[in-house]
């Protein structure tokens, strides 16, 4: 993996994951391939897991997958979340675990 800093959300299988370290990405990509996976920085950058840029998601598509990740955690009044930027993202959920 070509990953060198973190932290990052962890776009994989349609879902999302605040990436504090090695350890944690290696722990989620257990069953994934190498090529499987898109990393989202703090600055917006979407790059793979392999360091090459990758289409962002749209602000509507981040929002719904933020919610659901919020759902999965046991968090309630999502549907309150409105559109989500980056930013906002990272915010919500990296004190989540």
């Amino acid at each position: 993996m070509t990953i060198k800093s973190y932290p990052f959300l962890l776009w994989l299988d349609q879902s999302l994951a605040y990436v504090r370290s090695e350890e944690e990405l290696t722990e989620m990509c257990h069953y994934a391939g190498p090529d499987e996976g898109i990393c989202i920085y703090p600055d917006g950058r979407y790059l793979t897991r392999s360091g090459l840029a990758a289409t962002p998601l749209s602000a509507d598509a981040l929002t719904r997958l933020v919610q659901q990740t919020l759902v999965q955690e046991g968090q309630c009044c999502v549907s309150k979340l409105s559109e989500c930027s980056v930013e906002d993202a990272f915010k919500l959920l990296e004190d989540i675990r």
